[in-house]
């Protein structure tokens, strides 16, 4: 996992959602693409600020990620590289 920190964050490190091992929850800090990869991923309910959970990353293939409680959304590792999060802390307790 990457140590670095990206935009005007606090001092929490931010890493690309491609590199978050199953089992995680991390909130979305950016998206580094332009407006149309933007408004395509808030139609799937993914926008910055939100909170999700990484259910299957096995480094090769695509990711599921578990949004709310009850959706799953799959998305492509090129999408996942271009998307920067910032992992949650234990049980969901946000500053």
């Amino acid at each position: 996992m990457s140590g670095e920190t990206h935009g005007s964050q606090s001092d929490r490190p931010t890493m690309p959602l491609s590199a978050v091992a199953p089992g995680e929850t991390v909130k979305l800090i950016a998206i580094q693409e332009g407006r149309r990869l933007r408004k395509r991923l808030a139609d799937l309910g993914l926008s910055t600020g939100l909170t999700v959970r990484v259910v299957q990353n096995s480094f090769t293939g695509p990711l599921i990620l578990a949004i709310k409680e009850d959706s799953r959304l799959a998305i492509g590792r090129g999408v996942a590289h271009k998307i920067w999060v910032s992992p949650c802390r234990p049980h969901g307790d946000e500053p």
